[in-house]
């Protein structure tokens, strides 16, 4: 995201949160000057935020946002400038605590700086980005492709204003990478996952060592040739992936907001050279910084389904290596977490389900409980149910669904069950 440069131009690194206390102090209500003492405290501590990770600057920078913006007249020609950076703030804290008011007040707010930012307007293109941010992160939460096709509108009108030299071109660039990506998603069309590559490879060249979001653009352009390779089977994706991957953790300070997402994306790339190549060794690192991403990843956290999601699956695999059944008891423990954190409507229900189920299948293999059996076909079963036709991952689950019923059928002499499978 971008801050609106007009009212935190002046915000660095090197501003003091404590001299802009003593600012304020000296401009009590009612005074002249208390509106831009107000803005620029928040300001600096919402850099402090963004260095130090500490939520309460974030908290206090919304309020003293709030106070601000009611200090200025709905037809003020900077009105927007106001509208965008208390935007900017709620964003940052729903990415951080995952609460969906402060998400919703986001894009109404962004609505409002942009219908004040006409074409021609210095900040439009800011308005146009900022909204299609929060349009974006809204789709990931709710899976509404109307919110993706109009962010990814959005952010293709506020690419044309941002032409080569512009300072804000890599950040239109990234964030259209992400929202083609989001499609591709969700509707499986190359050339979207093609188109993203190469915007994420042009915002990476506009990233050198240095920048401060080298790093975002390093993550997401191993997660791109990730889900390249799980697609085409590429081995150079894969092998640059993680290349990519370490090369942001050495970038990352301890504590950087974004450390988990590098931990989480490698310990993928090294589950699927993995399950291509066999070394044991590629498994253990992914458990490891599994748990690393599960201890950033803390409860109420976003990505905190996922974490559990994907440590699970990768002490499954180790079980499957091993036979350890501590290992497939943490698997189970894990997947119940995620699928409590994934109820009905979730994008990811089904995938939680039917990981589950599969686990449970392993727990009645290797030690006969018979429920642990008749669990895991109503899992599958639901897990089916998720998975209509035309969902890419159905046939995973009619497979596993007719292994369950012909295991029971051996166990219990069912025509019924073997006929169904």
């Amino acid at each position: 995201m971008n801050i609106s440069p007009a009212q935190w131009h002046s915000v660095d690194s090197s501003d003091s949160v404590s001299r802009k206390r003593g600012e304020l102090e000296r401009f009590p209500p009612g005074q002249d000057g208390r509106f831009d003492a107000l803005t620029d405290l928040a300001g600096a501590l919402y850099d402090r935020y963004k260095r130090e990770g500490e939520i309460a600057d974030l908290d206090e920078a919304i309020t003293l946002l709030r106070d601000a913006l009611g200090l200025r007249p709905i037809e003020d020609d900077d009105q927007s400038f106001s509208l965008n950076n208390l935007a900017v703030c709620l964003s940052n804290r729903y990415e951080t605590l995952g609460v969906a008011g402060d998400l919703e007040e986001a894009i109404t707010l962004g609505r409002e700086a942009l219908v004040l930012c006409p074409p021609g307007h210095p900040d439009r293109c800011v308005s146009l980005h900022n909204l299609a941010c929060d349009l974006r992160m809204r789709f990931v939460k709710q899976a509404a492709i109307h919110d993706l096709e109009e962010a990814i509108k959005l952010l293709r009108t506020a690419l044309e204003l941002r032409p080569c030299g512009h300072p804000h071109r890599s950040s239109s660039l990234h964030q259209l990478s992400l929202c083609l990506s989001n499609r591709h998603a969700s509707q499986q069309v190359v050339a979207d996952l093609e188109e993203a590559v190469s915007l994420v490879r042009e915002a990476l060249e506009l990233r050198p060592l240095g920048h401060p979001d080298r790093v975002l653009s390093l993550n997401h352009l191993a997660h791109l040739l990730r889900r390249r390779f799980q697609q085409q089977a590429s081995k150079h994706d894969l092998e640059e992936a993680i290349k990519i991957l370490r090369e942001a953790l050495e970038l990352h300070p301890s504590g950087n907001l974004y450390r988990a997402l590098s931990f989480h994306e490698l310990g993928l790339c090294l589950s699927h050279r993995y399950d291509d190549q066999g070394v044991l060794a590629d498994l253990e690192e992914a458990i490891i910084l599994g748990r690393t991403a599960l201890e950033l990843h803390l409860p109420g956290h976003p990505d905190h389904s996922v974490s559990l999601h994907n440590l699970a699956c990768n002490f499954r695999r180790r079980f499957m290596k091993q036979a350890g059944i501590s290992d497939l008891e943490v698997a189970i423990k894990l997947h119940r977490a995620a699928l409590e954190l994934r109820p009905s409507g979730h994008p990811r229900r089904s995938s939680s389900v039917y990981q589950l189920a599969i686990c449970l299948s392993g727990r009645y293999d290797s030690q006969g409980e018979v429920v642990d059996l008749e669990e895991a076909i109503t899992l599958a079963r639901a897990a089916l149910e998720l998975r209509p036709p035309g969902h890419p991952d159905r046939i995973l689950s009619l497979n596993n669904l007719a292994h369950l019923l012909r295991r029971r059928s051996q166990t219990q002499d069912s025509v019924d069950d073997l006929e169904e499978a």
